[in-house]
């Protein structure tokens, strides 16, 4: 292992002995971006893209929307990041009891699994969030369920607000309006 001339590359299959070699061998990340037709510049340490939450969503949509030019943030080494990390610009007192105005949050890409009780970024034609503009918001999720033998679907979807403004209303998404709503992104800290 002391061989490598571009670097090591160390794979543990057993979880248990990879969080015990974690302790001892530091974690290094290289991210390569080309920037306004420059060349590839590359960076060492814990980096993730910083994006508004509308090209965020754009960034993990079907068509992989693919913005010219990317700004990177560094995130402090004892956060474990992965590749589903990204960074976004909270704005506005919606969510001020978790997240300040003006807050930047890392954010998980949502690849499926319970979300119920998660602060997510999310859109869907009907939103029309006053921090947010149209289409997309961070809220905390919450779902009603129908459960009908061995199957289940959602009847609503509340996007509840944590804010200290009482004015600012939960978002409810009726049965026949979830086709058009989509996660993007898992709230995991302010950075």
């Amino acid at each position: 292992m002391l061989r490598g001339i571009q670097g090591t590359y160390l794979y543990v299959c057993d979880e248990a002995l990879r969080a015990y070699f974690a302790q001892y061998i530091p974690v290094y990340s290289t991210i390569s971006l080309q920037r306004n037709g420059a060349k590839l510049v590359s960076l060492k340490g814990n980096y993730v893209p910083l994006y508004e939450p509308q090209v965020a969503a754009g960034e993990f949509s079907e068509q992989q929307i693919v913005t010219d030019s990317v700004e990177l943030i560094s995130v402090p080494e004892e956060i474990k990041i992965s590749k589903d990390h990204f960074a976004c610009k909270v704005v506005g007192e919606s969510m001020n009891k978790v997240i300040p105005n003006g807050s930047i949050c890392l954010f998980r890409k949502y690849n499926g699994g319970s979300r119920n009780g998660e602060i997510v970024l999310a859109s869907h034609t009907k939103i029309q969030d006053v921090d947010f503009g149209p289409q997309f918001t961070i809220k905390q999720y919450f779902s009603e369920k129908t459960i009908n033998d061995d199957t289940w679907h959602h009847s609503s979807i509340i996007l509840r607000p944590l804010s200290h403004d009482p004015r600012y209303e939960s978002i409810i998404l009726e049965y026949d309006e979830l086709s058009e709503f989509k996660i993007y992104g898992i709230f995991e800290r302010i950075l």
